[in-house]
């Protein structure tokens, strides 16, 4: 069983709101809290939090020379099952300068605590507060899921740090498996922090005599994969731990994730785990944003079934072209690529077609479905939906029931399509599919006799 470690601060009983500070930030209080689960034993995880301040957002006096303050930091681990808190800890982090100039005045304080849990669900807060300044403070809530591992072999939580070395200081509060490893709860990297990654995992349940890979991969917020590396490994134990370093210096500023997979001989993914983390490199100029790579970002994550839905939803700003090619196509990224290219020309006017945004195509072709469907068809695939996808709402609508012998009837007004535009629909089956008849929209069905259809 892992010991339970707990965070020890030093209480600055002498440090009293109301002394003067000498050093007032300018910018907001930031909390950084970043956590990691491992096994612990048949009926409890172990989770690892990690904390983050940064001195230069601390209100700092000056005393003897020196610049000091304090971070008060409560922290309280809920049973979502019971809502019964289950740890609840206050305690100080006492922060001191030499110098407010310094370089270790934008340099991160971090500190970590660990807690034994049974199997379960919970919900972490912590509240961050500028002892000097108790306006001052940031909060941070996350659900913690803690879940037995199984038999099977499986990785721990990642954790991302800023440094892992060996050690045989176990009094040390980052120690842990022969290793000092300080995490990093802010999870940025760079050239001008911490210009390697390092991360470190638990494995279990693993076959001492097979071999196996890890596959390790950065992935981009496009989803590319813009760096990858694999590495055989024969681990000899049953439960083992990965440490590995990335330089990031040279990937542009932005959004990552790291994807670390463990694979067997026969090439099949055992177990993946993955974490996000941030990059900035402002040596490194970031290429223009095209519209079509805006576009693509917007369908990062869809499937390539996901991806044809949606085209076939877009059928009505398509041309046969459009469709031939995009029939073509079979795999996700193909794909995914047309649609970015296609909707940036739908949203500047493709084929003569009205400019629509996406979003607002979409927004229209599930309000169509809502309101114009039955119990064989779509509603955004009957005349009305057609209409509504591609025009949206209109301005004004007459709505004429049954009578007189008359079949129901609506017109659509359009009052602001080429000086005004009328769409008529009649419900010629009696079954309330209202079919379009007329149109004096350039392009649309025409029928100046269409009265003959309400008969």
């Amino acid at each position: 069983m892992r010991p339970v470690r707990t965070i020890v601060f030093v209480l600055l009983s002498a440090l009293c709101v109301d002394l003067v500070a000498q050093q007032a930030p300018s910018s907001s209080f930031v909390l950084n809290v970043d956590y990691a689960r491992f096994r612990n034993d048949q009926t409890s995880g172990y989770l690892e939090i990690y904390y983050g301040f940064y001195p230069h957002l601390i209100t700092l006096k000056e005393d003897a020379g020196k610049f000091s303050g304090a971070v008060i930091l409560r922290m309280e681990l809920i049973n979502t099952a019971t809502n019964a808190p289950i740890q609840q800890e206050r305690s100080v982090l006492p922060v001191s300068l030499a110098d407010t100039s310094s370089a270790s005045s934008r340099s991160t304080i971090i500190t970590q605590a660990g807690y034994v849990l049974p199997f379960g669900e919970y919900r972490l807060r912590v509240v961050a507060t500028d002892s000097l300044a108790p306006a001052r403070g940031d909060a941070i809530e996350l659900p913690i899921s803690v879940k037995d591992p199984g038999t099977v072999a499986t990785f721990s939580d990642l954790e991302l740090c800023s440094e892992i070395k060996s050690s045989e200081d176990k009094a040390n509060a980052f120690y842990k498996n022969s290793l000092e490893v300080v995490p990093n709860s802010t999870l940025v990297y760079g050239v001008t922090a911490n210009p390697v990654m390092f991360h470190y995992a638990e494995l279990y349940n693993l076959d001492p005599a097979k071999q196996y890979s890890v596959k390790m991969q950065i992935v981009d917020a496009l989803k590319k994969v813009v760096r990858e590396s694999s590495k055989p490994r024969t681990f000899g134990v049953k439960n083992a731990v990965d440490v590995g370093t990335v330089n990031v210096t040279s990937l542009g500023s932005g959004k990552y994730h790291f994807v670390v997979t463990l694979v067997d001989e026969g090439g099949t993914e055992v177990s993946k785990v993955e974490k996000s983390f941030y990059v900035y490199n402002p040596h490194i100029q970031a290429p223009a944003v095209t519209p079509v790579a805006l576009k693509a970002s917007e369908l990062a994550g869809l499937s390539g079934d996901e991806l044809a839905a949606e085209f076939r939803k877009a059928q009505y700003v398509s041309t046969d072209e459009d469709k031939k090619t995009f029939t073509n196509i079979t795999n996700a990224e193909g794909r995914r690529e047309f649609l970015a290219k296609f909707w940036v020309q739908v949203e500047q006017g493709h084929v003569g077609k009205m400019p629509v945004s996406r979003m607002e195509y979409l927004r229209r072709v599930a309000a169509a479905s809502a309101k114009y469907g039955n119990k064989s068809r779509e509603g955004w695939t009957t005349d009305r939906g057609r209409i509504y996808v591609l025009y949206g709402d209109p301005d004004e609508i007459e709505r004429n029931p049954s009578q007189n012998n008359a079949k129901p009837h609506e017109i659509w007004h359009f009052y602001q399509i080429e000086n005004g535009v009328q769409f008529v629909f009649v419900d010629r089956s009696g079954f309330s599919e209202y079919v379009l008849v007329h149109s004096t929209k350039r392009g649309e069905l025409r029928d100046d006799t269409w009265e003959r259809y309400l008969q």
